[in-house]
């Protein structure tokens, strides 16, 4: 029986693969919807990857369906959030939007603060906090049940450089994880929706806003959600007119 799972298994992933090249295939001839529909059932087998959301991306904007492109684009870079490809594609797809807002500046220490937190997901920050953890743990041991000085020294050098480095990565798993439950980013699918100050239809418009740009999900209350933009204004939508990325 377990043989047969795992033979199960591999002809599964060959499959995968196959309908993976069939896409790319169709894409290749041009026939991005077609492509999307191939793509689109590998995504609802359970299976992501960054390629995947990559391609299905670029077929959208070769059919210059721009939320969706953009849409996918940012699923690639939340799992490769390195990949200069995606970033560029990205970068060609958000230059067909209406709206342009203005991402609000950063000084040079929180600049480089996110790129150190953006390096690797919240999970590896805990991992690495964890394993530093473990190896002040042993070596600060080693260095109560040595006799010699040599050892005593060796050893607590070791365990204080481990302290300090589980420390750094506490710090930084805690901030990562912080930024991660407070970025909850969606696209708007909306050819055009009211940016309110209030969740209901009587509240004060705003300014209009339009399909494809990215915005942040604070809240949501009822049929409404309040939002935020890279500016940093803050403004009600009813919550049918996004799709969240994550």
């Amino acid at each position: 029986m377990r043989h047969l799972f795992l033979i199960l298994l591999i002809n599964y992933s060959f499959s995968q693969n196959s309908d993976f090249d069939k896409a790319n295939t169709l894409y290749n001839e041009g026939k991005y919807i077609d492509a999307i529909e191939v793509y689109s059932g590998i995504i609802d087998d359970g299976l992501h990857s960054a390629d995947l959301y990559f391609n299905i991306g670029n077929s959208y904007y070769k059919i210059n369906d721009t939320p969706n492109s953009i849409f996918y684009y940012e699923k690639a870079l939340l799992l490769d959030p390195d990949n200069e490809s995606v970033k560029i594609n990205l970068t060609y797809a958000q230059n067909m939007l209406i709206d342009k807002i203005e991402t609000l500046p950063k000084n040079q220490i929180t600049v480089l603060f996110d790129s150190i937190l953006s390096t690797f997901s919240y999970e590896y920050w805990q991992f690495f906090t964890i394993f530093f953890q473990l190896l002040f743990t042993i070596f600060f041991i080693l260095f109560v049940i040595s006799k010699t000085s040599v050892h005593k020294r060796k050893y607590f050098t070791y365990s204080s450089t481990s302290l300090i480095i589980f420390i750094i990565t506490l710090i930084v798993s805690i901030n990562s994880k912080n930024n991660y439950l407070d970025s909850n980013p969606a696209i708007l699918y909306d050819k055009e929706i009211s940016f309110r100050s209030e969740p209901n239809l009587r509240s004060e418009e705003i300014f209009k806003l339009h399909e494809g740009l990215k915005i942040n999900i604070k809240e949501t209350i009822n049929d409404w959600s309040l939002i935020e933009l890279s500016n940093g204004s803050e403004g009600w939508v009813p919550t049918i007119s996004f799709r969240k990325i994550k």
